[in-house]
């Protein structure tokens, strides 16, 4: 099937800059290799889409106006060149260096470019298809499983892919709902948009399946965002009671039982693991302040080693005797703190705190023209919604380089610099119709 896929993907991608861009975003997020064997489980899907696209960027570039340097473009790049600094003076013999190095560019270079691919509202649209049927994809299909199995199956990850185990996937799965439901919003036909409402829900039962209570919690995050942020709370909240309804008739007591213990994680000894990683990933920071000791510094045994008994930022906390093999810092923060040291993090939390003062311009914008421009307002509170999940649920799983949260800063920008020219070129036109392209 992937195989015939590919005869009609790669000319069309060749036709089109920003079909060869969407694909290229489309077979990241997808990472279709998972599911393939044979020769088309060798074949990398990324790089062709990605290597078309970029061809077309100089040979057929869609957005002819000059770019214009803002806010966020300069901190992602920054964040980038300091990170691969990062790599070079850090601790010496780290194989991460090279793999996280490399991944963690391309994915950036991806947003660098969207300014070139992704013009309009159709183009924005588009992207957040491709969100929908890429990550949803994994959603609907592990959310079918647990029903399927009244519950037993356990969600474990895709292993080609940043979201490799049961936490992170759990993490992902919650940062895709607000564009899933965006979608469901917004797209015009109803077969389709009763779809992605089905998608919605099945990667919720997903979530469910993953046991990871860091989902959980950012799954109660976006709840709780989803009601303060929506238009309208009666249905926000029937959407809300649904979920909740889906929870009890569907997990197992085991699931209940793991929940409960997010109240006594003092007593957790896999939670008071994680702090032992915290406190040695912020040890490296201390000594190593400005540019961290490089890609996973805290899984190289003999970096574990030499700080095991630090307690760095967190002394105050009683912890048990550290366990003699290095393991992850189990936290975004903490992973950028220990990997680009306290520069790096600061560049990490400006990426992110910058898209949401973005969000708010955009709101501030939209006062021009309300009626007009409502979709983008409900846009940037999914853009919104979803960083948010991802700061929320990145607090306890090493997800610092996941591509998916710096495309979506980048969308929020592209949106931003959207809604900015067009209210200000004609902010009394009304539209006549609210619905999606």
């Amino acid at each position: 099937m992937m195989l015939g896929g590919m005869l009609v993907f790669i000319p069309l991608a060749l036709s089109d800059a920003l079909a060869a861009y969407i694909l290229w975003g489309w077979s990241t997020v997808l990472s279709p290799v998972y599911y393939l064997y044979g020769f088309m489980g060798d074949l990398r899907f990324n790089f062709i889409f990605a290597a078309i696209a970029l061809l077309l960027l100089f040979v057929k570039r869609r957005n002819k106006q000059p770019f214009k340097v803002n806010s966020t473009f300069i901190l992602i790049l920054a964040l980038l060149a300091h990170s691969l600094l990062s790599a070079l003076l850090g601790y010496p013999f780290n194989p991460f260096n090279a793999i996280l190095g490399e991944q963690f560019f391309k994915s950036i270079l991806f947003c660098l470019v969207m300014y070139w691919f992704v013009i309009d509202r159709h183009d924005m649209y588009a992207l957040l298809v491709m969100f929908g049927l890429g990550l949803g994809f994994h959603g609907v299909l592990e959310g079918i499983k647990v029903i399927a199995s009244a519950g037993s199956h356990k969600v474990s990850g895709i292993p080609t892919s940043m979201m490799s185990d049961n936490n992170h996937f759990a993490v992902g799965m919650v940062v895709v709902l607000p564009i899933l439901y965006y979608l469901y919003q917004y797209s015009s036909r109803a077969l389709v948009r009763y779809g992605f409402l089905a998608g919605f829900f099945l990667t919720i039962v997903s979530v469910l399946g993953t046991n990871s209570r860091g989902g959980v919690v950012a799954l109660g995050v976006v709840g709780i965002w989803f009601f303060h942020t929506s238009r309208h709370k009666l249905k926000t909240l029937l959407l809300i009671g649904i979920a909740a309804a889906m929870v009890f008739a569907l997990a197992p007591e085991s699931w209940f039982s793991r929940m409960d213990s997010i109240g006594q994680a003092g007593e957790d000894s896999s939670f008071m693991g994680r702090v032992v990683a915290w406190k040695i990933s912020s040890a490296i920071a201390l000594q190593n302040p400005i540019f961290g000791g490089g890609f996973h510094a805290v899984q190289l045994q003999h970096v574990w080693d030499q700080f095991r008994y630090s307690d760095g930022l967190l002394g105050s906390v009683t912890t048990p005797v550290p366990e003699l093999v290095a393991r992850a810092a189990h936290s975004i923060y903490f992973e950028i703190m220990g990997d680009l040291g306290f520069f790096g993090l600061l560049l990490f939390l400006g990426v992110f705190l910058n898209s949401l003062v973005a969000r708010y311009h955009i709101k501030l914008l939209i006062e021009r023209a309300p009626e007009r421009y409502i979709w983008a307002l409900d846009m940037a509170d999914a853009l919104m919604l979803a960083i948010l999940a991802y700061l929320a649920g990145g607090a306890a799983v090493s997800l610092g380089y996941f591509e998916i949260p710096y495309m979506l800063v980048m969308l929020m920008e592209i949106l931003r610099q959207y809604v900015k020219n067009e209210t200000l070129a004609a902010p009394g036109k009304i539209q006549k119709k609210n619905g999606a392209p």
